[in-house]
C-alpha cells in the first residue's frame, strides 16, 4: 500500500510527505472506505433480513450464555457450531451441515449484496467475525455489525455447500466400497476363479464343431470337466449382473436409519432436494458419474 502511494506521488510529480504522514493518510483512507462500505451494505439489506439477523444473534447469545455454546433440544445452533468444520463423513455430519445451511439461508441475504467486493476483503471480515467475542460484536454500530455478520454468513454458506458436496461424495464412495467388501467376503470361500477362459472356450468350440451330433458328456467333458464348468457358472454369477445387484441391495440397506427415504433410487439425494434444483441436480450428476466410471472399470 505504501509503495502504491509513493508511485502515485511520482506520477503526479508531487514531493511525498514524511513516512509517518503517509501511514496516517493510508489509515484514514481505509477507515473512510470501510465506513462507506458498511453504510452501503446496510442500505442494500432488506428490513426482514436485518430482523432475522438480530433474532439469530439473540438466540445464539442465549445458547452461549445458558448452555455453554452447545445446541439446544429445539435444534438451535450455537455460534461455535456455525463456525465448526463438518467432522468425519457420515449421515449425522451431513444433516448437521444441512441444518447450518438452512439456518443461514433463512436469513434471506440478497444475492448481490457483495457482488463487486473482492473475496479477499470478505474473507478479512469473515475472519474478524469468527474470532471476535459475540458480546463485542453486538456492541458495534448497526452498519458495522450487520456487514460483519452478513459477510460471515455469506462465506460460511459457500463453505458449507462445498463441505456438503465433499461429504456426500465421500459417503457414497464409502458405502460402495463397504458393500463390495462385504459381498467379496461372503463369496470368497465359495468361489474358485477359473483361469485360461479363452483356452477353455476354444477347446469346447473345437470339440463341438468336430462332433456336432455328439453327446455333451462324451464330447465336452473330456476337454473341459464338469467341475470347471460349474466353477465358470459360479464365477459369472459372482462377477456379473447378479454381483452388482447384490452390492446394490447392501447399499440400500445402509440407509436403514432413514426408512422414510428408502422408496427412492438414490436416497441421499432426497436429503438435499430442498436445497434447490441446482444443488440437487449437481449431486445427481456426481452420483451418476461415479456409477459410470465404476461400470467402465468393471468392463475393462
Amino acid at each position: 500500500m505504501v509503495e502504491i502511494v509513493y508511485r502515485r506521488f511520482r506520477e503526479i510529480k508531487v514531493v511525498p510527505p514524511t513516512p509517518d504522514r503517509i501511514e496516517r493518510l493510508i489509515r484514514a483512507a481505509i477507515r473512510t472506505y470501510e465506513e462507506q462500505f458498511f453504510q452501503a451494505t446496510l442500505g442494500k439489506m432488506p428490513t426482514s433480513s436485518l430482523s432475522k439477523l438480530d433474532s439469530l444473534v439473540e438466540r445464539i447469545a442465549f445458547l452461549d450464555e445458558e448452555q455453554g455454546g452447545s445446541s439446544s433440544d429445539e435444534g438451535l445452533l450455537s455460534f461455535q457450531e456455525l463456525k465448526s468444520d463438518p467432522g468425519k463423513p457420515g449421515v449425522e455430519s451431513v444433516l448437521r451441515e444441512v441444518s447450518k445451511l438452512r439456518t443461514i439461508r433463512n436469513l434471506e441475504l440478497p444475492d448481490d449484496l457483495f457482488r463487486d467486493i473482492p473475496l479477499k476483503v470478505l474473507t478479512k471480515y469473515r475472519q474478524r467475525t469468527a474470532t471476535e467475542d459475540l458480546r463485542e460484536l453486538r456492541r458495534h454500530p448497526d452498519p458495522i455489525r450487520y456487514t460483519l455478520l452478513a459477510a460471515f454468513f455469506r462465506l460460511r454458506s459457500m463453505e458449507i455447500t462445498d463441505n456438503l458436496i465433499e461429504l456426500l461424495i465421500q459417503i457414497v464412495h464409502r458405502i460402495g466400497v463397504r458393500a463390495e467388501r462385504k459381498v467379496e467376503k461372503e463369496i470368497l470361500n465359495d468361489l474358485r476363479k477359473v483361469s485360461n477362459k479363452y483356452g477353455i472356450l476354444f477347446n469346447m468350440a473345437q470339440s463341438a464343431i468336430n462332433n456336432p451330433d455328439g453327446v455333451i458328456r462324451d464330447v465336452i467333458f473330456p476337454v473341459v470337466n464338469e467341475q470347471t464348468l460349474r466353477d465358470l457358472i459360479k464365477e459369472f454369477k459372482h462377477t456379473g449382473p447378479a454381483y452388482r445387484e447384490k452390492i446394490h441391495t447392501i447399499i440400500r440397506a445402509s440407509y436403514g436409519s432413514q426408512p422414510e427415504i428408502l422408496q427412492y433410487d438414490i436416497p441421499m439425494a432426497e436429503i438435499i432436494r430442498d436445497f434447490g434444483r441446482y444443488f440437487h441436480v449437481l449431486f445427481l450428476l456426481v452420483i451418476y458419474g461415479e456409477i459410470f466410471t465404476t461400470l467402465i472399470g468393471n468392463v475393462s
